[in-house]
């Protein structure tokens, strides 16, 4: 009788560990793996590269807005010149390089203003 109470015992034992008959082992499911981590690579992504970019991209435009009349800046070709005016679209800058000389340059290849001799103010 001990041999069949030890026998029944071990059984017991077994039937606690095996999962139930209707329960199947369940896996984890591809996003269970590996969403949290692709979301942090992407927030990551995120603060390091595109917030710094929107910022720089703002602050250009900012600059190119601000341009007014009188402004000694340097393009970005090397020219330095003197704004003389602004086309009616806007898109395009008139410089005045020499007294006798006037070049049309897009707006947007103008680099930096100039405040003085050697001291350049860049568009960030």
């Amino acid at each position: 009788m001990a041999f069949s109470t030890q026998i029944l015992y071990q059984i017991y034992l077994l039937a606690q560990e095996a999962p139930a008959a209707g329960e199947a082992a369940e896996q984890p499911s591809l996003i269970d793996v590996f969403g949290v981590p692709v979301m942090v690579m992407i927030a990551i992504y995120v603060v390091l590269v595109l917030l710094p970019q929107n910022k720089e991209r703002k602050s250009r435009q900012d600059f190119l807005t601000n341009l007014k009349k009188n402004d000694q800046v340097v393009t970005i070709g090397g020219v330095f010149g003197t704004v003389t005016g602004f086309s009616a679209d806007g898109t395009q800058v008139t410089l005045r390089v020499d007294e006798n000389t006037r070049i049309r340059v897009r707006k947007s290849s103008i680099e930096s203003v100039v405040k003085t001799e050697g001291e350049e103010k860049p568009a960030q």
